[in-house]
């Protein structure tokens, strides 16, 4: 298990994005409010491929796409440079393991004795199942695959995630996408996260807890039957990191809280490790509240960390 991971600040804020074809704008993407969605004229691979121009080198090691409909046959690449041709990578998702690129880029590379050059699968993103088999009955279709339904993958919160293998400083940042059969016959993106994340030394302490939370109300007749006003769903995240050193604690939590305050963006990555669970316990979030610093005794500081899933 991994420790959890806290991503901030969005570095995307000032970029230029550029590239596809959209009839609503690929600006989009850079206004917080996740139902302004940017969408592409077509589900054509060169109508929905855009870049990302930081312009300077900036640090990151998370990737994120929040809110899309790419439907559970599609796939994705990314790719970070500072070439603004892309000729030359610092890092490309349809390499494992980080080989070479080849000189024409293409996508088919052989390397140590492995074939490179499959793009990331959408659904899931990087894991192998969405179900484990306890979690489905003999008779479900996706019961050896593990997959998640495109009814559900319709329902459920989605985002894009890549967390890279070290940090990258780049200016230049690529989206690609083969969903050419979506059957919305469009591709559809609410918010871009480029950002570096923090990992504790140790993780949070054990009670931690993590849910679901609604607005919906709830309201009876006088005859008892129950009316509902729904609200969409939040995730939300309560836990303590109890066993801080001075430099994570005024370093790394006390000026997360001072830059994110409780209005900025802050990506939350439970378990990277976890290929099952990661984009269930992955999200957009905020810090509901700011949680003073204590110090139990020397060298040791604690926090308690509160998040709540962007809508």
């Amino acid at each position: 298990m991994a420790n959890v991971l806290l991503a901030h600040p969005n570095i995307v804020d000032a970029a230029t994005l550029s590239g596809g074809s959209w009839q609503a704008p690929l600006s989009n993407l850079l206004d917080r409010r996740l139902a302004k969605l940017a969408r592409s004229t077509s589900a054509a691979m060169a109508h929905t491929t855009f870049d990302v121009d930081l312009g300077v080198g900036k640090l990151m090691s998370v990737v994120a796409l929040v809110r899309h409909n790419v439907s559970t046959q599609g796939r994705w690449r990314v790719r970070i440079t500072n070439d603004a041709t892309f000729n030359s990578n610092l890092y490309d998702s349809a390499y494992e393991n980080d080989p070479p690129p080849a000189a024409d880029n293409s996508l088919s590379l052989d390397f140590m004795g492995g074939t490179y050059g499959a793009w990331v699968p959408e659904w899931p993103i990087a894991w192998p199942t969405f179900y484990t088999p306890a979690a489905l009955e003999w008779e479900a279709d996706n019961f050896w695959s593990g997959s998640i339904p495109e009814a559900i993958r319709k329902e459920y919160p989605s985002m894009l995630l890549i967390v890279l293998p070290r940090p990258l400083s780049a200016r230049y940042v690529r989206f690609e996408f083969d969903d050419t059969t979506n059957p919305d016959g469009y591709l559809e993106f609410g918010r871009v996260f480029l950002g570096s994340g923090w990992q504790p030394v140790k993780n949070a302490a054990y009670g931690a807890t993590f849910g679901w939370e609604t607005d919906t109300t709830v309201r009876r007749s006088l005859g008892g039957t129950p009316y509902f006003d729904p609200k969409p769903t939040r995730r939300v995240h309560h836990f303590e990191l109890d066993s801080l050193n001075k430099d994570e604690a005024l370093g790394r939590v006390f000026e997360l809280q001072r830059s994110a305050g409780v209005h900025k963006e802050v990506l939350v990555i439970w378990d990277k490790d976890d290929p099952v669970n990661l984009i269930r316990q992955s999200y957009l979030a905020r810090l509901r509240q700011l949680n003073p610093l204590a110090q139990p005794f020397f060298n040791n500081y604690s926090t308690t960390i509160e998040t709540e899933e962007a809508t």
